[in-house]
């Protein structure tokens, strides 16, 4: 493990990136068009506490940002730390005093993510562990021979047709 210690040249070193959905709220009955209706995970809230007293801390979601107030809100309820929504497009360090809630990935010295896979240098063996995680065999890991599987066929209908694809991801590949 890298261990990255405070440094006051480095501004990553001075934080810690949770990851929200998963890691410190439990989601029981899956998606819910965004809504945080989940308990803490067990130990979440204390642990939070113990990385705020030693560094700063912002929690990262994936969740679209008309919900980050939403997110803040829950932290505040569940935690009693002061949150503020990350509004600045051009943020990429935080060094501030309370949870900062932002769907960006900031410089930091550590992640708290629950589907994470810690990269070591071999990307042979972090192939193998992407394909385990997304259902995959781990055959042909190679990084030189893997090659996208044919979509599946099925009788179901799609449920996200191209226009609606371009109209929330209009920078899509």
């Amino acid at each position: 493990m890298t261990v990255v210690p405070l440094d006051p040249a480095s501004p990553a070193s001075h934080a810690v990136g949770i990851d929200f959905d998963q890691t410190l709220v439990a989601h029981d009955d899956g998606w819910q068009d965004g809504r945080i209706y989940g308990k803490p995970v067990p130990g979440a809230i204390e642990s939070l506490h113990a990385l705020k007293k030693v560094r700063s801390v912002f929690i990262m979601t994936a969740r679209p940002r008309r919900f980050h107030a939403a997110v803040a809100g829950w932290l505040r309820e569940h935690s009693g730390l002061e949150t503020l929504v990350d509004e600045d497009p051009e943020r990429a360090y935080w060094q501030g005093d309370c949870l900062l809630v932002t769907n960006k990935k900031l410089g930091a010295a550590v992640y708290i993510d629950d589907r994470a896979i810690r990269f070591t240098g071999d990307w042979t063996a972090t192939l193998t562990q992407a394909h385990h995680a997304i259902g995959l065999p781990a055959a042909a890991t190679d990084p030189a021979t893997v090659t996208r599987p044919a979509a599946a066929t099925t009788d179901r209908p799609a449920r996200t047709t191209p226009a609606d694809l371009a109209r929330h991801f209009p920078d899509r590949c």
